[in-house]
């Protein structure tokens, strides 16, 4: 050969021919990649132009929420009590208006009329349930049963599970009233003697709607002739609740008087049918007024007054305070940041709530006074 050394091996009498050995590094070969495997690509390029938007979402939502301020929430004057779980529970309508932040003001509601359920016992939310999107709402819980309870709107019967909130029936899709049915509170009685709501339809028939049922039976003549005076706009009352110097329980009479050393602020007396008074302890309270319901004074089935009063002689803050009639002992006391209050109701076990502004004051039979929170929502509005 040509340019390269032959060494040769004998094998028998034939001679063949052997290649010098090759010294060195042999050369690398690499598997080929399947066919038609794409080659990979860097994940990190595509996302890059994301990081600017994902920014300008976190400043636009959450700079939004952080700066706006929190909604106007008002107790409405219709609450009632119901059992949730085997606990007792304070059924609060209310009303929320204004959302925080860009995304609640994209996906809530502005303006909400809302029914919340708060254990009575430990403060917790069970549930929170929108019902309405009307600017104003009226709602009043007219009474519950042991699965459904019924509430009574501007728009409306509502007729909700007690479980969870969820919206059994309303309005036209209760069964039996249809679209007779009448968008206004007066039209919707509870008839606690015989356990159901009585209803008055557009053609003016009375129907009645058995609780922990969702549908309407005409009334019997009977029921028609008790009830019919008292479903209609002029026929509907509401007690009211207000403050006032003096007011009846069932021993006579509760009034504040000026203390007797002439000093500022007023006492509590107790005044018996006979006209004879007894001091009711000895604290002193500022720009006082005594909590009541029509003409009766407000947590008086539990032995307790409720007073509305300055904090002090010079300190304007208004607090509510819980007195023991039997002891004249100050039970409690909670701040507050109005002097209006809502409709008064009371639970079977004697527990008086009574709304003020975004809390409902509850006092306990055992004097305790606790200020219940409501309307109070996340990031993305939902309750909390």
């Amino acid at each position: 050969m040509i340019g390269r050394t032959v060494r040769r091996r004998t094998l028998g009498t034939m001679k063949i021919p052997q290649p010098d050995p090759v010294y060195g590094t042999p050369p690398q070969y690499y598997p080929a990649m399947p066919y038609g495997m794409p080659p990979r690509r860097s994940w990190r390029g595509p996302l890059i132009p994301l990081i600017p938007l994902a920014l300008f979402a976190c400043l636009f939502f959450g700079g939004s929420y952080l700066v706006a301020s929190e909604p106007d929430v008002e107790a409405e004057g219709g609450a009632g009590f119901a059992v949730v779980d085997g606990r007792e529970a304070l059924l609060v309508p209310y009303t929320r208006h204004g959302p925080r932040g860009m995304f609640q003001l994209m996906f809530q509601d502005m303006f909400q009329v809302r029914l919340a359920a708060r254990d009575t016992g430990t403060g917790e939310l069970r549930w929170d349930t929108q019902l309405s999107d009307g600017i104003v709402g009226n709602a009043d819980v007219l009474a519950a049963g042991a699965r459904y309870a019924y509430v009574a709107m501007d728009s409306g019967l509502v007729v909700l599970d007690l479980a969870d909130g969820a919206k059994v029936a309303e309005g036209a899709g209760i069964e039996g009233l249809g679209s007779s049915y009448i968008a206004a509170p007066w039209a919707y009685r509870f008839d606690a003697d015989n356990r159901r709501v009585v209803t008055m339809g557009g053609d003016g028939r009375v129907s009645t709607i058995a609780l922990d049922t969702a549908t309407a039976t005409p009334a019997d003549p009977a029921t028609t002739a008790a009830w019919a005076g008292q479903l209609s706009e002029s026929a509907a009352r509401e007690v009211r609740t207000s403050t006032r110097p003096q007011a009846e329980y069932a021993g006579g009479q509760v009034e504040l008087v000026a203390r007797g050393d002439g000093g500022p602020g007023h006492t509590l007396v107790k005044r018996a049918p006979d006209g004879d008074r007894t001091a009711v302890g000895d604290a002193v309270f500022q720009q006082a007024g005594l909590v009541i319901s029509g003409t009766a004074l407000a947590g008086a089935g539990s032995e307790q007054a409720l007073v509305v009063h300055n904090r002090g002689v010079n300190d304007p803050a208004r607090q509510l305070s819980a007195v023991s009639l039997a002891t004249g002992k100050v039970t409690a006391t909670i701040p507050v940041d109005r002097s209006s209050f809502t409709a008064v109701v009371t639970s079977p076990q004697g527990v008086t709530a009574i709304g003020v502004g975004p809390v409902v004051a509850v006092l306990h039979p055992d004097g305790r006074l606790t200020a219940v929170p409501f309307g109070s929502a996340d990031f993305f509005g939902n309750p909390s």
